[in-house]
């Protein structure tokens, strides 16, 4: 009894060595795909799916990726976590390249931030003459607000909408809640508490149908509410376990004729969500 036992234990230890060996093997293998970190709102628009599937198809590079804040994209990317950033806070990118973290930036497509909040709109959005007074109506007024506070291109452009309005939002009170979620998911809590949020236009209108409690009360061309998406391969020389050859492949493919059409002709709930513009210097 006692033989057989410690055969069996033998065995436990066996296949488990095995296991680890097999575990080992497989990590150790090249990885044949590119590693992006992008935003929330690429996914959740809609867009980001046909855009990849299209990518693949002309260039065989399968593309995997994390989509997060903007903030946490470049955090990515300065350690070398991921190949690629596609994200939307211009300073901040500019930043990463400077930096050296970042190979080189190209322009692809742009869209709008929008106020959302309740159909009573108790802050008086609506009648705003300019984004940065619509923003002091909602202080005045302490009507409640979601803020993202996830250090995303949403956030970096509410916080600056705040200080244009010369507000800052470390000092508000209770009616200024934190979600510290992406796009939609605080879309979701604003409908949920009848609150104001800062909005890009494509996550809106992707979602716009399961929020019934919100409207879109703030949805104007005002050059500060352009909210720009760029694409940057991370830099081999500060990381040089990146895949640069693939990430510039994408990179360039993102400003071609093929990408920026499917980019134009992209609708949700028939409105178009994003502009092209793609500008190529990688």
């Amino acid at each position: 009894m006692h033989f057989r036992s410690a055969w069996r234990y033998f065995l436990v230890l066996l296949v488990a060595a095995a296991v680890t060996l097999a575990i080992v093997a497989v990590l150790s293998l090249p990885r044949g795909y590119l590693l992006m970190a992008t935003t929330t709102s690429t996914r959740d628009t809609g867009l980001l799916a046909p855009l990849l599937r299209e990518f693949t198809a002309a260039s065989g590079i399968e593309v995997r990726y994390i989509a997060v804040g903007t903030g946490q994209a470049l955090d990515a990317g300065r350690r070398g976590d991921v190949d690629v950033v596609m994200v939307h806070a211009p300073t901040n990118e500019t930043q990463f390249v400077a930096a050296g973290d970042g190979l080189c930036r190209n322009l692809i497509m742009y869209n709008t931030f929008v106020l959302v909040g309740p159909a009573s709109d108790p802050a008086g959005v609506r009648n705003a003459t300019s984004p940065d007074d619509a923003f002091a109506r909602i202080y005045q007024s302490q009507s409640r607000f979601e803020s993202r506070a996830d250090n995303s291109g949403t956030h970096t452009k509410e916080r600056e909408l705040w200080n244009l309005a010369g507000l800052n939002a470390s000092t508000f009170g209770p009616w200024y809640e934190r979600t510290n979620q992406g796009m939609g998911a605080t879309l979701t809590i604003a409908n949920e508490k009848s609150a104001y949020t800062l909005s890009d236009d494509g996550t809106w209108f992707a979602r716009e149908t399961t929020l019934p409690y919100l409207r879109l009360l703030y949805n104007r061309t005002d050059a500060v509410l352009r909210n720009q998406y760029s694409v940057i391969p991370v830099n081999p020389a500060a990381h040089p376990g990146v895949f640069v050859d693939k990430a510039l492949v994408f990179a360039r493919w993102l400003v071609s004729p093929q990408a920026q059409s499917l980019i134009a002709d992209f609708t949700v709930g028939g409105h178009k969500i994003f502009t092209p513009n793609g500008t190529g210097v990688c």
